[in-house]
């Protein structure tokens, strides 16, 4: 009996011991989930942070804190923007307006492949006007130019409104500067639609309350096509440093409005008949290369 009772003894403390090392790991495995839990709310809460102070400039650079926030809705296909230093179709050469990096759409297929890029969510409850500025390269491959579109919403589940909309080349970084929007914006997006065209470059976008400054918008490479005035009334004067063929004109949607048959290095544009608003003019010279340059109609 004394032997049965110290074997049971034994093997019911094998028993109580075994079940305190499953309930101990037991423990660990909820805190380890715990844990887990509260970094993936943390990581969350951190990805999803709006953006409240502004100036804000986004630089697609690799240490950019805001790339990795922004999204990608794919309206027509799957074809994705990309971060890159070389475009992946025409611009040879083309370097990024600041630093190594800028957004690319591909392009590169025969579908009207069309992707909204959208930026990080803002809180802009202190901009009274808000604005936006970028840089855009749009280069035409066999006289086609994509597509690009500027939008903004007033919340996550607001719908898209179309800013801006436009479609004229761009071989080389164009400045758009100081688009108003409405007060309390919370995000933007830029939306390229395959129209055959060589990629589609952007860079530096930035969310501001106040106008960017002369000094900001002279960083951009001057052309060897000048026009003036701007704001233009009645007539708009143009001078190059290269015989100019044509000169078309486009609206804020993209739309061609005018066109001059101009063969001569200086000459004027009659515009008297535009309404007022802002304009595109693309000029092409006798080398093929087009100039474009953002005008204000009175």
């Amino acid at each position: 009996m004394i032997i049965l009772l110290l074997i049971g003894t034994f093997v019911m403390n094998l028993i109580f011991n075994y079940l305190i090392m499953r309930t101990n790991l037991f423990f660990k495995i909820m805190m380890n989930r715990q844990f887990f839990v509260f970094l993936l709310m943390f990581s969350s809460i951190g990805f999803n942070a709006q953006i409240s102070a502004f100036p804000w400039t986004e630089t697609f650079e690799d240490s950019s804190p805001t790339r990795a926030s922004w999204t990608q809705i794919h309206e027509t296909n799957n074809v994705n923007w990309t971060f890159v230093s070389t475009a992946t179709t025409g611009s040879a050469g083309v370097t990024a307006f600041e630093g190594t990096k800028f957004a690319n759409f591909p392009a590169n297929t025969s579908f009207a492949d069309k992707t909204k890029l959208v930026s990080p969510p803002f809180n802009t409850a202190g901009l009274t006007s808000p604005k936006i500025s970028f840089y855009l390269i749009n280069p035409q491959l066999n006289g086609n130019a994509n597509w690009v579109r500027i939008y903004y919403r007033m919340s996550a589940t607001d719908p898209w409104i179309t800013l801006l909309g436009f479609q004229p080349p761009f071989a080389s970084w164009f400045h758009f500067a100081n688009i108003g929007m409405p007060p309390n914006i919370y995000q933007v997006a830029i939306e390229c639609e395959n129209a055959q065209g060589y990629s589609t470059l952007i860079d530096g976008v930035t969310i501001s309350n106040d106008d960017l400054s002369t000094h900001d918008i002279s960083k951009l490479a001057k052309t060897s096509v000048k026009y003036y005035p701007n704001p233009a009334k009645e007539v708009l004067n143009f001078t190059s440093d290269e015989r100019m063929q044509e000169i078309n004109i486009y609206d804020a949607a993209g739309k061609k409005v005018l066109t001059n048959r101009v063969d001569a290095d200086n000459g004027n544009i009659n515009v008297s008949r535009l309404s007022n608003g802002m304009y595109i003019i693309s000029g092409k010279t006798e080398k093929g290369n087009t100039e474009p340059f953002k005008m204000i109609k009175k």
